[in-house]
């Protein structure tokens, strides 16, 4: 959906990510996943974060993306009836990450991780800034939702590792589906703008592109369900 939030809503999200970046704010621990501090740290020696989770529930900007009303009524049509948030993220790409990794991430089904009944789910992505290919667009796969199967993920570590914010750092895993089992000539790649936002299945493979533009890039992660109540 192009344009569904305001462009300068979410270039200020853009910037307040950065201001996180470089200081993490008084926020409950559990609120950051961080790269181990051994590799890099922020230039004010603190942890450096690559997902901030809840922050709508930390500060009235993030609340302000996370319940709009545009998108609250975009859920509640995809999902055919009253909806109620299940999880917002916000994750950090750098532009300084020129690993192979880069900063991507890999096919996978986000119910692999969120225990949503299938049709009752629906997740958006929105970036901060202008994204492309190696510029953390991210790519679908068209159709894969279909069936409502979980395909079968194996465990990696991303490169470098991140993990929790702690008296001492413990990389964790994540999950993808099998290299392997992957065909890129039948993904959907899509170029978006500030405030343009991609709704998918918790079912749809998706994947992001590594940054390679130099610049430190963010994106806004949000699902919502079907209410209990309806």
């Amino acid at each position: 959906v192009p344009g569904l939030l305001p462009t300068d809503l979410m270039e200020s999200v853009g910037h307040r990510v950065l201001e996180i970046a470089n200081d993490l704010p008084d926020w409950s621990e559990r609120r950051f996943q961080v790269l181990d501090p051994a590799f890099r740290q922020s230039d004010r020696g603190k942890p450096l974060p690559v997902g901030l989770q809840r922050p709508g529930q930390e500060e009235p900007l993030f609340q302000t993306v996370v319940e709009h009303p545009k998108l609250i009524d975009a859920m509640a049509g995809l999902l055919n009836g009253p909806v109620e948030r299940f999880t917002d993220q916000i994750g950090i790409k750098y532009g300084w990450n020129q690993t192979e990794q880069g900063g991507r991430s890999y096919f996978h089904q986000d119910s692999w991780y969120w225990k949503i009944d299938p049709k009752l789910g629906c997740n958006c992505w929105i970036p901060t800034s202008s994204v492309d290919r190696n510029a953390i667009a991210l790519a679908v796969m068209p159709r894969s939702h279909r069936e409502w199967v979980l395909a079968d993920h194996e465990s990696y570590f991303d490169d470098p590792p991140m993990g929790r914010v702690g008296d001492r750092f413990e990389p964790f895993k994540r999950h993808r589906i099998p290299l392997d089992r992957i065909d890129y000539k039948n993904e959907n790649l899509i170029p978006m703008a500030p405030g343009d936002a991609l709704f998918f299945s918790n079912y749809t493979w998706h994947r992001s592109e590594p940054n390679r533009t130099g610049e430190t890039k963010s994106f806004y992660a949000i699902a919502y369900q079907r209410s209990a109540r309806s």
